[in-house]
């Protein structure tokens, strides 16, 4: 039996962002290490105290209002809300 909580899978992309938040005054880089239409799974060298709703920029795509979902050892899996 799966652990699989999601209700899509995630595609593997490997691809640089940044989480903004403090009203565009902060941000952190990261990197996507998979995404689905609903959310992502992020990596950071270390986890700063990051609040629970952001925004998250990828490298030339698109931009999503994001909500923590759950914080590991350097990753965080966020979901993308709407109208937040």
């Amino acid at each position: 039996m799966s652990n699989e909580q999601r209700g899509s899978s995630r595609a593997h992309v490997l691809r640089r962002a940044r989480i903004v938040f403090a009203r565009g005054h902060s941000s952190i880089d990261c990197v996507v290490l998979d995404v689905s239409p609903g959310g992502a799974r992020l990596r950071m060298g270390f986890l700063p105290a990051l609040p629970d709703r952001f925004e998250l920029r990828i490298e030339q795509g698109p931009v999503y209002k994001a909500r923590v979902r759950f914080r590991r050892l350097g990753e965080i899996g966020v979901e993308f809300v709407e109208g937040e």
